[in-house]
């Protein structure tokens, strides 16, 4: 009896072994993964992608039902997201819009420097933006060609359809709009370099840069919100001052 008991002891121990084996290893893709994260990039990059980032973008940056893969997008893509403060969303689906950023300087660097290294890296780099002796005339012609059809005419920003709005320019850090036409946020198309040179993300940089200050030494604009419309207000607020001095004229002559 003894014996009995020792030879089903000894079954129940060894099943209780194996089954202990056979979830660790099925345990051991999620703790392989999460090692590979942590031996990708040291430091902080990987602890604020493993709080902030990974729930959405999965770890190593291979996506998830809740957001997109982060491998090879650059370091262009990671800076433009989280500087302009797109990144991260509140709760996954919510309106990707600018903001304050949620990182320090410091900690952007970090992200910025994980995400990039990624699998190796690839994707754009953060663009040299030099707004300095860059050509306005250039900088209108490509803004007016490339981007105003979507951006209005006075860079205000503008409704583009299927829920997507081109927002206003007259703000931007020269270096977010050289990321934003390298990376293509949203619904905004990629340019590459064969297409808008780095020189010539200067000269639109500069462009924006004068229709924000210098674009009507005349006066007072309404936000930089496009000549036609601001014409078109000026027409209803000059017919409106003159029926108004009609009227005074008729009442002196009429009392």
């Amino acid at each position: 009896m003894n014996d009995q008991r020792r030879s089903i002891g000894g079954l129940v121990a060894s099943v209780a072994i194996l089954f202990g084996w056979a979830l660790t290893g099925a345990l051991t893709p999620i703790g392989s993964a999460s090692l590979a994260v942590g031996q990708v990039s040291g430091g902080e990059g990987v602890a604020l992608y493993l709080e902030s980032c990974a729930a959405c973008h999965g770890p190593g940056g291979v996506g998830s039902q809740d957001g997109p893969p982060l491998i090879g997008v650059g370091a262009a893509a990671a800076d433009f997201m989280l500087r302009t403060g797109r990144m991260p969303l509140a709760a996954p689906g919510a309106p990707m819009v600018s903001r304050d950023p949620v990182f320090s300087d410091q900690q952007i660097r970090a992200l910025v420097d994980y995400v990039a290294g990624l699998d190796g890296g690839g994707g754009p780099e953060i663009p040299d933006v030099q707004v300095t002796g860059a050509d306005l005339a250039r900088g209108r012609d490509l803004f007016i060609s490339s981007c105003a059809a979507c951006h209005g005419a006075g860079a205000g920003g503008d409704a583009v359809g299927g829920g997507f709005v081109a927002p206003s320019l007259l703000g931007d850090d020269p270096v977010f709009v050289g990321e934003a036409i390298r990376t293509g946020p949203g619904a905004m198309p990629i340019f590459g370099p064969g297409q808008i040179s780095d020189e010539d993300l200067g000269a639109i940089a500069a462009y924006l840069i004068y229709l924000r200050d210098d674009a009507a030494p005349g006066g007072l604009t309404l936000g930089g919100v496009g000549p036609v419309v601001e014409g078109y207000v000026a027409w209803i607020v000059g017919i409106g001052l003159l029926v108004l001095a009609i009227r005074r004229i008729e009442r002196r002559r009429h009392p």
